[in-house]
């Protein structure tokens, strides 16, 4: 999680351990969400380069990325073509994608497909865009936003909505039950694991 773009290039062993590889898993990264988009693409190119150096003994496998204003992804990938196989842009509470999606589609960007996010602000219009389960890479999951962070997924308003959602994705996508307090994980956890059987869906 690298959310503070100066406090993540400070970033030294103590947060990002050396022995990290050896836990064999797989990484991807949230890119900073205060990026310098108001200096210019280079600015940003720039940061996202340093931190890439930093992280890329963990061979992330990609970038989740919170949508800019319009125009400046293009702008990014201008400075940094090679990018646009790694970003996955999240639909947030600002954000739904709608806005950015002819040029998200143009320059050939992924999505990570927040559901949480889907459910509390109302965005299932954005599963109706062109392509739009194509592009989809990574899944966050989790019951809603509330006052005390991620939901668990009883609070999930419709389960039937994940199904729907897995169903339709290319299945080679990155899944992460985005939940920070432990009980609750393991709550869902074991919930997620009975509706992928209950569904006839393979995890490992």
């Amino acid at each position: 999680m690298l959310l503070e773009t100066r406090g993540c290039l400070d970033y030294d062993q103590r947060d990002l351990p050396e022995d990290l590889p050896a836990l064999n898993l797989a990484y991807h990264a949230h890119l900073p969400l205060d990026l310098p988009w108001q200096d210019g693409p280079e600015a940003v190119a720039d940061v996202i380069s340093a931190l890439e150096q930093k992280i890329a003994f963990l061979c992330p496998r990609g970038y989740v990325l919170h949508p800019p204003a319009p125009g400046q992804l293009s702008g990014l990938l201008k400075c940094r073509p090679d990018l646009a196989t790694m970003l996955w842009l999240e639909n947030t509470g600002q954000s739904d994608l709608t806005g950015i999606w002819d040029e998200m589609t143009a320059l050939g960007l992924g999505v990570c497909l927040d559901v949480g996010h889907l459910v509390s602000y109302g965005q299932e219009r954005i599963m109706s865009l062109p392509g739009f389960f194509d592009r989809v890479r990574i899944l966050h999951i989790y019951g809603a936003e509330s006052k005390q962070g991620h939901a668990g997924l009883e609070h999930l308003p419709d389960p039937e909505l994940l199904r729907y959602i897995l169903r339709r994705v290319r299945g080679d996508e990155t899944l992460v039950v985005e939940i920070f307090s432990l009980k609750e994980l393991e709550r869902s956890l074991g919930m997620l694991k009975s509706w992928l059987l209950l569904w006839g869906m393979a995890y490992d």
